[in-house]
């Protein structure tokens, strides 16, 4: 991937991934009086520092220089390299609710802990159970301790540039958005991606990111903006066209749903795999299994389904 140009001040890094897909993230550089602000960094590694260094040295910046990294998200490909940077003394942003979840970040067997518990219930089988329970934590993770700096929404007062911070959780529950308001640029992380929606997972039984996220995309739909640069892919030149089309996603998805509990009521694991019929790896299963279950859980909360014990076996059911 190339790096594409921005206006007023605001430079973007494709940096590259240990994985194909995506291969890229997104880093992003906004202009201070007195050097610059970094959203995202990628993944912990030696040779990603390398890479980055790399990067920024081709637009005359070192690490001296950034003031300020900010990340969208406590996924590992957008802040997994942080602890080393904060080595450069590079003071680290995250949304205030981050320290929350810090622990589960830096420990995947916590992260997945009420996953294996939900997966049980809904009947998966014992060797989709045996995959969860065998997650590690990534080496790309790196290990990230409380943050320098908790930001809350609103315009970030240490900053010269009016950069606004917009809380928008969803794919990740302590996502956020930056709004620019000299570019008029909504930095999206992966809250708004321009060719596929992203990943809602769910926390535990009681979650509802799906119904977060959706209410998240209609906060930024309010918001007067020009472009969104999101966490991967290209420059999102018509924001509001995007968000229209990924509402209409997960409407579909959730009709379908529906649909099929018209004819039988089913377990989550019967949903899943109605909804993605062909065959996928662990990561995708894990991942599609996940995606049902948010979609179960936001119907549940507009009491169109529930979920009912049925000779001791717990299915999803239309709520008549």
């Amino acid at each position: 991937m190339n790096s594409f140009q921005l206006p007023n001040g605001a430079y973007h890094i494709p940096l590259e991934l240990p994985w194909s897909t995506p291969g890229n993230v997104n880093v992003y550089l906004l202009e201070e009086d007195d050097g610059y602000v970094m959203i995202d960094c990628g993944v912990d590694g030696s040779d990603y520092l390398k890479l980055l260094e790399m990067h920024l040295s081709e637009l005359n910046i070192t690490f001296g220089d950034i003031k300020l990294l900010i990340g969208t998200h406590m996924h590992i490909d957008h802040i997994g390299l942080s602890g080393k940077l904060r080595e450069f003394d590079i003071p680290f942003a995250l949304y205030e609710n981050s320290i929350d979840y810090l622990a589960e970040y830096n420990d995947w067997s916590i992260r997945f802990k009420d996953l294996i518990r939900m997966a049980e219930s809904e009947y998966a089988p014992l060797s989709f159970i045996e995959d969860l329970n065998s997650i590690n934590t990534p080496i790309y993770a790196g290990r990230v301790k409380k943050p320098d700096i908790l930001l809350s929404e609103g315009k970030i007062k240490s900053l010269k540039r009016s950069l606004e911070v917009i809380f928008t959780p969803g794919h990740d529950y302590s996502e956020i958005s930056l709004f620019d308001k000299e570019t008029k640029i909504i930095f999206s992380g992966d809250h708004i991606l321009p060719r596929i929606t992203p990943f809602i997972p769910v926390q535990n039984e009681n979650s509802n990111l799906l119904k977060e996220f959706l209410d998240s995309l209609d906060k930024v739909n309010n918001i007067s903006h020009d472009l969104i640069a999101p966490g991967h892919g290209n420059i999102i030149s018509n924001p509001y066209k995007r968000i229209e089309q990924m509402k209409l996603h997960h409407q579909r998805r959730s009709e379908r749903i529906l649909s099929f509990l018209k004819i039988q009521n089913l377990t989550g694991w019967e949903i899943t795999n109605m909804l993605f019929p062909r065959d996928l790896d662990s990561l995708n299963l894990r991942l599609a299994f996940q995606e049902t279950l948010a979609h179960l859980h936001l119907l549940r909360s507009k009491k169109e389904v529930l979920k009912n014990n049925q000779n001791g076996v717990s299915k999803w059911t239309l709520n008549n």
